[in-house]
């Protein structure tokens, strides 16, 4: 009996050992860790510069050129556009919206509709335009860098908003993107009308959808006369809309103490940014109020769950100017573009210049690189600075205008987690820097 037990015993341990043995050989290997991506590996900066004078809202007819790089870091050559880069003078307008690798635009050359382009670069470094979609107006109509927009949902669907009718009344389209190209959904106009003693719409307003509530902000003015007017006569706006079908649900007039006019009211964001969100989903807008007869900026919040502003919270207090461009930096922290009035107001004074935003208590300090303020710019209409991959690429000036001789236009990489600068890439002389775009390759 002992040795049947003892027998049992060696069989029963052979047999634990033989299935455990089985399972480890069945057991998969862990696979590998994925290896890190390197920093901007599916991203193209596409650079715009002008000749003579700076570009924008149709201010330079002297020549616009356009270069796409790899990269904007020092080790990189010097960015040369003499000869080189295309020329997009004729065909296309700087102010353009952008996804992906892609342009949207309704074009400077006459279509009659919205076209899709893209920047190529070959192996040999020489850019061209491909255009890979058009799509006709129907019924409602847009000119050239006159009108906003903002990507809808899933980002597949783009809503433009513009003025008809002497900017009497305001319009939309709602377009659908796919690979199959560009096509118009559906259009429509508000049923917005003028209040009494006022006779224009801005020309486009300012346009965003919150992901959170999955609304349409609309911002626009009421006038009192169509084109270029005071701000302290115009009343900004804030319209609420349902984008699924486009319905109006709300609009409020904001008080002129806290916003007089939007930045960018003439031709949204094809050009520069003006609104942005933070982690928590709060959208910032840059304005203007007047003060003493002169447009000084402001930054005011609509806090996440709210459909107004914050009327005590002001993100950009004591201006020297206008706030002209705004992007979100991360933790915190937004990068602004303004003007010193007392250095000069027009779009080539070398006035502009660069600060970082805390928007904790609205404290602001200039951008600087070895200790120094990153010099004043020329270029009222320019979005010089981009933000990918928790760096944001600010360019600065090159222009000669008052100068015995020409600086190279220079990129200054600023890093949003540390705050550390460094210098970039230059640009050759000769002409004035205007835009950086960072575009998707894929």
């Amino acid at each position: 009996m002992k040795e049947l037990k003892k027998l049992l015993v060696i069989l029963t341990v052979a047999m634990v050992s033989m299935m455990t043995m089985a399972v480890s050989c069945n057991t998969p290997e862990p696979e590998p860790e994925p290896e890190p991506e390197p920093v901007l590996k599916d991203y193209n900066f596409d650079l715009f510069v002008c000749a003579v004078k700076h570009g924008g809202m149709s201010q330079n007819k002297n020549g616009t050129y356009a270069r796409s790089v790899p990269a904007l870091t020092a080790d990189q050559p010097r960015v040369e556009f003499t000869g080189k880069g295309i020329d997009i003078t004729q065909d296309y307008t700087l102010e353009s919206i952008t996804k992906g690798k892609y342009y949207y635009q309704v074009p400077q050359k006459a279509t009659g509709g919205f076209v899709k382009f893209h920047i190529e670069r070959n192996a040999a470094g020489e850019e061209t335009v491909v255009e890979d979609s058009e799509v006709p107006f129907k019924d409602n109509t847009y000119s050239a860098r006159k009108y906003t927009h903002a990507w809808v949902g899933d980002s597949t669907t783009l809503v433009i908003i513009g003025t008809a009718s002497k900017a009497t009344k305001i319009i939309w389209t709602k377009l659908k993107d796919s690979d199959a190209g560009l096509s118009v959904e559906s259009e429509g106009k508000f049923n917005i009308t003028l209040p009494e003693g006022f006779n224009a719409f801005s020309t486009a307003g300012l346009l965003t959808y919150r992901k959170s509530d999955k609304k349409l902000y609309y911002f626009y003015l009421t006038k009192r006369e169509a084109g270029q007017s005071d701000a302290a006569t115009s009343v900004t706006n804030i319209a609420i809309i349902n984008p699924d079908n486009m319905q109006v649900e709300s609009t409020t007039a904001v008080p002129s103490e806290i916003m007089e006019e939007t930045a960018g009211s003439a031709y949204g964001e094809l050009m520069q940014n003006m609104i942005m969100y933070d982690e928590a989903d709060n959208m910032y807008v840059a304005g203007l109020i007047t003060v003493d007869g002169k447009e000084m900026g402001v930054l005011r919040r609509i806090p996440a769950g709210s459909k107004s502003f914050d009327a005590s919270w002001n993100g950009f207090p004591n201006p020297e100017g206008k706030l002209l461009t705004v992007q979100y930096l991360g933790n915190g922290k937004a990068l602004s573009y303004s003007r010193d009035e007392s250095l000069g107001t027009k779009i080539d004074s070398k006035s502009h210049f660069y600060s970082i935003i805390n928007l904790s208590n609205g404290s602001r300090d200039r951008v600087k690189f070895n200790g120094a303020d990153l010099q004043y710019c020329g270029g009222r209409f320019s979005q010089r600075s981009v933000v990918v991959n928790n760096k944001a690429y600010i360019g600065v000036g090159g222009e000669t205008e008052g100068e015995a001789e020409a600086t190279y236009p220079t990129i200054y990489i600023y890093d949003c987690k540390t705050g550390v600068v460094e210098k970039g890439v230059e640009l050759s002389k000769g002409f004035c820097f205007d835009i950086i775009r960072a575009m998707d390759v894929k």
